[in-house]
């Protein structure tokens, strides 16, 4: 696990907002077709076994006032992406495979946002960050707006890239867009790779410092 690698950019294409209308804004999300490439910074040794805690402050380092935390596999690989413009990511890696593997990334933007609600439905979203393109297809497995989030479940097939299963949830906290995303490619979505997915996400939440 030395190179590269593959995040879904529904996430990690987000910046900083600046004067625009709500949709252009919310393009920012990027389309998880895009699939855009990281680089990984020294992966850090497992823990004990069981469950680590992951938590990312919202807002700034010196002022925040509240986290998104997330548990991931004790032997999780924590690995560093290029993140900047004042956005925070944590990313977490099966030491086994690295296509398998959690983030949550916070990204500030403008105060007038101040619901997910601002950007429109769950429905408008999902067209927004999962638009048509010419060779890549999606399956949408669940869409639901959920109490504060957005939680989707679906495939996607890029040409000359692995077929992918994610489950992406976007909140807006504290000035700031909050994304989980966990991901492994589809031949590797397994029973267990299945389970692992869903109560990786079920830990995911946001609250005070």
């Amino acid at each position: 696990m030395t190179r590269l690698l593959l995040l879904c950019s529904a996430a990690y294409a987000l910046k900083p907002s600046t004067p625009a209308p709500r949709r252009a804004l919310l393009r920012t999300l990027g389309a998880p077709a895009a699939l855009a490439l990281a680089n990984l910074v020294n992966p850090n040794a497992a823990l004990a076994a069981g469950l680590q805690d992951v938590s990312v402050p919202i807002g700034s380092a010196s002022t925040a006032l509240s986290k998104a935390t997330f548990q991931v596999p004790s032997d999780w690989v924590k690995l560093s992406g290029d993140v900047t413009d004042g956005r925070k990511m944590a990313l977490y890696a099966d030491p086994a495979n690295a296509d398998t593997n959690v983030f949550a990334l916070i990204t500030p933007i403008r105060g007038d946002y101040t619901s997910l609600g601002s950007f429109g439905s769950v429905e408008t979203v999902l067209e927004t960050v999962m638009p048509g393109a010419d060779g890549i297809s999606y399956e949408v497995i669940k869409a639901e707006a959920q109490s504060g989030k957005y939680v989707y479940e679906y495939t996607v097939q890029v040409p000359d890239q692995p077929k992918r299963h994610l489950t992406t949830i976007f909140m807006v906290v504290a000035d700031c867009i909050v994304t989980f995303n966990f991901q492994a490619k589809q031949t590797d979505y397994t029973k267990d790779v299945s389970a692992l997915s869903k109560s990786t996400a079920a830990t995911f939440k946001t609250g005070k410092i």
